[in-house]
């Protein structure tokens, strides 16, 4: 690894190619998209990695990942964009406007079926680096409200997730299988915590621990993590196999001292089928490289990238073939 080294060694071998062009002149030949001379990844290529909403969990996490690999990849440079999460993602690797991303197992499946949110667009571009993390999805209220159970949520006013969101669709699946029935609202998080501090609203939903607006809120008025009983869990689980027992473990947020069970699907980090393979390769080389993974689990605590082929395989969808390369290595 480059860590403190990379820019250097960037910006020098940039300097190499630019004498080359001028001693060459007009008689040489651009690597092209997909090609590769000798060993070397496609030559200053520009990338875009998808994520969250500003300030969202997923911002922040596929933040390292694109300054990681930037970093340690040669001539590549990746961008995040923000977007409002796994729904949208998924969307834009089907329109080819994404090269890497996170979505939802549940999402994934959609895409490659052309059902639920991908309902008649069915596309296989988004296919698997490796499970990014394990996912809890739980609804957060103000201690101060007599609101301890999911039932207790029926009729409450509820921020579902931002607009597009995989939190949104995550909340409005839970509750329809639950059969609980609110007054759902679609907003950014931050915004819904604001307004969950300021009791406009009674409930929020969200994906993911750790999340920034709701680290925030906890640090100013006390919250209250809903759990998830048993036999809710149940239901969930017979509602879809990609949803199973999770966690939220314990002091993930302030004044929260003890885990709560909550319903959980895995996470996958893609790339675009059209991103070349030795990009991919090189890209899944500096992820799980020790400090790599150091780099991004320092970075945010809900980085956890393993392989999980048994997943994979049975969702039905593909394996990048970078990534395939860089597992089959690791057997």
């Amino acid at each position: 690894m480059r860590r403190t080294k990379g820019y250097k060694v960037l910006a020098l071998l940039l300097m190499v190619t630019v004498l080359s062009t001028l001693v060459l002149g007009c008689g040489s030949k651009e690597t092209g998209p997909g090609e590769t001379e000798g060993e070397a990844p496609v030559a200053n290529k520009d990338y875009s990695i998808v994520s969250s909403a500003t300030g969202g969990l997923w911002y922040a996490m596929v933040g390292a990942a694109a300054s990681l690999w930037t970093d340690e990849v040669p001539g590549i440079t990746v961008a995040v964009e923000g977007t409002a999460g796994s729904v949208e993602n998924a969307r834009r690797f089907a329109s080819g406007e994404a090269d890497f991303g996170m979505i939802h197992a549940n999402h994934m499946v959609d895409m490659y079926n052309g059902t639920g949110i991908m309902e008649g667009n069915a596309s296989d571009a988004a296919q698997v680096l490796c499970q990014a993390y394990v996912s809890p999805h739980y609804f957060v209220t103000l201690a101060s409200k007599p609101i301890y159970a999911m039932e207790d949520l029926r009729g409450k006013k509820v921020m579902l997730g931002a607009p597009g969101s995989g939190a949104s669709a995550q909340s409005q699946t839970a509750l329809e299988v639950l059969g609980i029935e609110v007054e759902g609202i679609e907003m950014q998080t931050a915004d819904g915590a604001r307004e969950l501090q300021e009791g406009r609203l009674d409930a929020q939903g969200q994906s993911g621990a750790l999340a920034a607006s709701l680290m925030e809120l906890a640090a100013t008025k006390e919250i209250r993590v809903i759990p998830f009983s048993d036999e809710e869990i149940e239901k969930m689980a017979d509602f879809s196999p990609w949803y199973f027992k999770g966690e939220l473990p314990a002091g993930t947020y302030e004044g929260q001292d003890e885990a709560v069970q909550t319903f959980a699907f895995p996470v996958l980090l893609c790339a675009h089928k059209d991103v070349p393979e030795d990009v991919v390769y090189e890209v899944m080389k500096a992820t799980f490289d020790p400090e790599g993974l150091n780099y991004l689990k320092t970075s945010h605590a809900q980085w956890d990238p393993s392989n999980n082929p048994e997943v994979v395989e049975r969702m039905g969808v593909k394996y990048h073939p970078g990534a395939e390369k860089f597992w089959n290595e690791q057997k």
